[in-house]
Parts: C-alpha cells; sequence; structure tokens
C-alpha cells in the first residue's frame, strides 16, 4: 500500500476539531481551492460509533439487509471472509472485527480506510462530469475508493461517472460532499479493525468462537467479480463452514445446493426492479479445545 494518504504534493491539511459527534456535521469551513469545494470539517470523536453506513457501494452488499434479515453476532469477534464492503460489520462496528479479502484492491482500500486521516478524506475533490479518477491528484487507494463511488452497485473501481452520476440522479449515492462528510465521521470507529488480503482458507482460525458472515460470490451469480465463483469449489467451502468455531452464517441465492440453505427473504437490489430470493445456512459449531482439557470417558 502506498504511503502516501489523501492528497499528492499538497500543503498540510487542518485538523478537525475533535467535539463530540451528535449526528451532523459542523466546525469551520476551509476554501479548498485546489478543488473547487468547501471543506466542512465534521465534528470527529474517536469513540466508535455502534453502526455505520458503507464506506463504499458494492455488488452484492448485505448492509441494508443485514438488520433485516440476519440474526445478531452472539460473540464478540465477526470475521467476514469475502468481505467485499463489510455490510454486516458496519452495522456492530465495535466489535472485533476481522476482514478477509482476496482481491488486492479492495484490501487496500480498506487498509486505507483504517489509516487515512478525515481532513484527508474531506480534501478528496470533486470528479468532473467528463473526467476520470486518474485526473484527480490523491493516490491510488483514493482513486479506487472513488471509483467504487462512481456506479451504483460495482464490483469493481470505475474510472468515470455512470450516466445517473453525470445526470444528478440521486447525488448523494455518488462521489461528492454528502459521501465525504460520511466516510470522514467514520473512519476514526474502524481504526480497531483488521484487514487481511487472503482467500477464506487462510482466515486466521478463532479457537475461542466467532461469528463467521460468509457472503461468498453466489455460485450461479457470482461471476461478476474480479475472484468470481468460477474460482471457487463450494463443495471445500461447504466443508470449510461447517468446521468454524462458533456461529456461522452463509448467504447465498436460491437454487444453491452446496449446502442445505432455508429461504431467507426476497431483498431489493440496484438492478432496477428486480429482487433476489435469498437463502440461509446457520450453524452453532463447538468450539475448539485444548487437548488436555477435553474429556475423556
Amino acid at each position: 500500500m502506498s504511503t502516501r494518504l489523501g492528497l499528492r504534493g499538497g500543503g498540510a491539511v487542518p485538523k478537525a476539531n475533535a467535539a463530540p459527534f451528535n449526528g451532523k456535521t459542523s466546525g469551520k469551513a476551509l476554501n479548498d481551492k485546489a478543488s473547487g469545494h468547501t471543506l466542512v470539517l465534521p465534528a470527529i470523536t474517536k469513540t466508535p460509533l455502534p453502526q455505520l453506513r458503507p464506506f463504499f457501494g458494492y455488488y452484492g452488499g448485505k448492509w441494508r439487509d443485514t438488520v433485516k434479515h440476519y440474526p445478531a453476532p452472539k460473540f464478540d469477534t465477526i470475521v467476514e471472509p469475502f468481505a467485499g464492503s463489510a455490510g454486516y460489520s458496519l452495522r456492530y462496528s465495535t466489535k472485533k472485527v476481522i476482514l478477509c479479502e482476496i482481491d488486492p484492491v479492495l484490501s487496500q482500500v480498506w487498509k486505507f480506510l483504517l489509516k487515512v486521516k478525515p481532513t484527508e478524506i474531506l480534501a478528496i475533490p470533486d470528479l468532473k462530469p467528463e473526467g476520470t479518477v486518474d485526473d484527480l491528484d490523491i493516490c491510488q487507494e483514493a482513486r479506487w475508493l472513488v471509483g467504487l463511488w462512481l456506479n451504483r452497485g460495482t464490483a469493481s473501481p470505475r474510472k468515470s461517472p455512470s450516466k445517473w452520476m453525470r445526470d444528478g440522479i440521486r447525488p448523494g449515492s455518488f462521489w461528492g460532499e454528502r459521501v465525504r462528510q460520511t466516510i470522514a465521521t467514520q473512519v476514526e470507529s474502524i481504526r480497531h479493525w483488521t484487514v487481511l488480503n487472503c482467500s477464506y482458507e487462510e482466515c486466521p482460525p478463532q479457537p475461542d468462537g466467532a461469528t463467521w458472515f460468509i457472503d461468498p460470490p453466489y455460485e450461479a451469480a457470482g461471476k461478476h467479480y474480479r475472484f468470481g465463483s468460477e474460482q471457487i469449489d463450494f463443495k471445500a467451502l461447504a466443508t470449510w463452514c461447517r468446521s468454524r468455531p462458533g456461529q456461522v452464517i452463509v448467504c447465498e441465492n436460491d437454487g444453491a445446493t452446496w449446502l442445505p440453505f432455508k429461504q431467507l427473504a426476497d431483498v431489493k437490489t440496484t438492478h432496477g426492479n428486480y429482487r433476489s430470493k435469498e437463502v440461509i445456512w446457520q450453524s452453532d459449531n463447538p468450539l475448539y479445545r485444548p487437548r488436555a482439557e477435553r474429556h475423556v470417558p
């Protein structure tokens, strides 16, 4: 990951006021002549917020549906072996969160978010309708972050704005002032998270148990990702899921048979009026215990 955060070659970035977060932005506005927009420093606190909004949109993300359909975590540790945009963990952000993501671009975006200062997020400029992220004088990780906000529900960062963004439809859903403010007020709340660039098999074991939220690329519908379903041995994944110690939650689409899934809900997607039939498999697996502690009959 680049050691540069936020703007490249710019001057010192003003520090945010450390007033208690009250759900609104506050502090003085700074005239940012370089980017052409006004930076409003939000009230920042290092006390983690209980629930966070998405740091970026992502195809198949579960943020909206987590509180409606998926069970709450039973453990203090949450592991997402296919992290994506970490929609489940965002709802329980004060937990110990471990994100495992095989896509190096996404993992670097997350590592960037773990370290970036709120003021550096606020200094990332808007993108002109005819422009591309390559026009922005910022580090590569920041370009990827902006690129994930140029099209709704994308599976990878985009270079240029979508037609919806160019036409000004739902501006709060694309890169701009509202998104900058949201991210800036939230980055201090994920400093305790861990991000690993690895496959699900390489996720660190949790012998004391964890809540495993396993949301892989769906077997039939997960071919849109850089590391898609065609690269997954679902029989091996099923065995791995069954062996996780603690609470296990596995997501899939209707029709999947690699685990004995049950119907969950019809959920709204970012693709027009299309609704996805979601299924779920759950298990409470026993925790690993050292051999000396096991009962010998």
